[in-house]
């Protein structure tokens, strides 16, 4: 099947049969999106205005500052700090009032603009929309590629997050003979992935016991706690 060009990154994910594959997406996508804060972002004023009024998670704050270009940083700071600032000039409302003293017109203060504020972030907001729109062509590449079948079936697991994601959005836009087919295709993968991880995570633990001393672990064992974290996250 020929590939279209939102077809691309999607097959060269499932080309590598390591990980969950929508994880490597996702990865690949954050840090182009790092980069583009720190870069593209700066020069169109739409986006500096949705990153001024969305900023950044700890997480991405963490990813940004790692990287070589502190100016723009701190240029995305200013606006930050003097956005924080004003809020916090606002006079302060609600609170416990008389039962007939409360105006249930009262305006938003800096606790709510501030909690608010510390649940958004523009990279993620970013990664998430553009993760649904990985989900519909992963759905669309099922459907229409059985090449992409094969791919999809041999991957190794999925993380539980984009399990989650891909087949919820799968189960609201396919017919059920196709979704039950998808969802029995990756509960498969994931059912034995899983029961081979908990059987090395066991073998890991019980590897302390000083009736093991000595006893040297398997590949998967030494990697059974790495892997299990991905495989849940």
């Amino acid at each position: 099947m020929p590939e279209k060009i939102f077809t691309i990154p999607i097959n060269e994910a499932f080309d590598m049969y390591e990980g969950c594959p929508l994880c490597r997406l996702k990865d690949r996508l954050e840090e182009q999106m790092l980069g583009f804060s720190l870069g593209e972002a700066m020069m169109e004023p739409g986006v500096r205005e949705e990153m001024n009024e969305l900023g950044f998670c700890p997480r991405h704050f963490e990813g940004l500052y790692s990287m070589k270009n502190k100016l723009t940083l701190g240029l995305i700071l200013e606006s930050h700090l003097d956005k924080a600032r004003a809020c916090f000039e606002t006079e302060a409302s609600g609170g416990k009032r008389p039962l007939f003293g409360r105006d249930k017109r009262e305006a938003e203060d800096a606790a709510d603009a501030m909690g608010r504020h510390a649940m958004s972030c523009y990279i993620c907001s970013r990664i998430s929309r553009t993760e649904a729109r990985y989900y519909s062509n992963v759905i669309y590449l099922w459907e229409s590629d059985p090449g992409f079948r094969e791919k999809l079936k041999k991957q190794p697991f999925f993380c539980v997050t984009h399990f989650s994601g891909l087949l919820c959005q799968a189960k609201s836009c396919m017919r059920r003979e196709g979704y039950l087919e998808l969802y029995a295709a990756m509960a498969g993968i994931n059912g034995a992935y899983f029961k081979r991880l908990r059987e090395a995570v066991t073998g890991f633990c019980v590897s302390f016991d000083h009736r093991n001393s000595g006893k040297p672990l398997t590949e998967d064992e030494r990697k059974s706690i790495e892997r299990a974290i991905a495989a849940l996250k």
